[in-house]
């Protein structure tokens, strides 16, 4: 899911994507803007959780002033994901807050099952310093959370220039305790493609991945306008 929110706000990335940088609005009040974007990652960990290795993936984002939308797939192996997502983002001299909408969706359901989430995010900046935090809250199609399909994630990710560090924390009311995460990265630029190096280190996640695993991570990404 590196860009399910990566069109709304940073994550991991996130997604996406959300990966991990501040969102910035491209589009004035009055223009309509339209970009893409494609990529490959050597493991696609989404909120600390492995979901597949050798991914492909993009998307399609509009933007209208503060307002976003947008679509991204990625080839999972077993099936394709595809994250439908909208919202709005203000943005002040400095910072910004946010809300959206995320619905995650499978063509093979003995990948996953859906989920839908309300994300609530903000975020400030100082220089090449900033801080971004995600407040997610979502409803899970399955019978991993023990009769209770609601959830609760958090997430708050530091930016120095191209590094980045993000702490993120699955709630409690996920049934069995899904655990927390540590991702540390790198991204940088070259000749208009982002490379992306990172290191997840995921702790008490009983649920879905082994306790106390560490990984890593390289993606190559690229945006382009449309319009």
């Amino acid at each position: 899911m590196s860009n399910k929110i990566i069109g709304a706000v940073a994550s991991t990335v996130l997604g996406t994507t959300l990966l991990t940088a501040s969102f910035s609005a491209t589009a004035d009040d009055h223009q309509l803007a339209i970009s893409g974007n494609a990529g490959i990652m050597s493991d696609y960990i989404f909120r600390g959780i492995v979901q597949d290795d050798a991914v492909g993936n993009g998307g399609i984002d509009l933007e209208f002033g503060g307002a976003y939308a947008g679509v991204w797939a990625a080839d999972v192996g077993d099936g394709i994901e595809y994250d439908i997502y909208g919202g709005y983002i203000h943005e002040f001299e400095s910072a910004y807050v946010g809300a959206g909408y995320t619905a995650y969706r499978y063509t093979e359901a003995s990948f996953d099952s859906d989920y839908d989430e309300i994300n609530l995010y903000a975020g400030a900046s100082m220089g090449a310093v900033s801080v971004d935090l995600e407040y997610t809250m979502g409803e899970y199609d399955g019978d991993y959370s023990n009769g209770d399909d609601e959830y609760t994630f958090m997430a708050l990710t530091g930016n120095y220039g191209g590094a980045y560090v993000t702490y993120g924390d699955w709630g409690k009311d996920a049934g069995d305790d899904m655990g927390s995460f540590f991702e540390v990265g790198y991204t940088m630029e070259l000749g208009g493609i982002e490379l992306t190096g990172a290191i997840v280190d995921t702790t008490d996640a009983d649920a879905i991945a082994e306790p106390d695993e560490t990984q890593a991570y390289v993606s190559i990404h690229w945006g382009f306008d449309i319009l």
